[in-house]
């Protein structure tokens, strides 16, 4: 899990943190890190398909 996460651009790899550990809502997200909720939401879901991929 862990190699595969440092695959992860640094930004896209931060809004899967806040989103799963810190527990943030994506408009908590945006707003934290000054991107437009939309693309934030684009964001974590193809990071979380890039991570279904890594891990098999």
């Amino acid at each position: 899990m862990t190699s595969c996460m440092e695959q992860l651009e640094p930004v896209r790899r931060n809004c899967i943190f806040h989103a799963y550990v810190d527990g943030y809502s994506h408009q908590e997200i945006a707003q934290k890190i000054g991107a437009p909720l939309g693309t934030v939401k684009a964001w974590i879901k193809r990071s979380l398909t890039a991570l279904r991929e890594c891990m098999g």
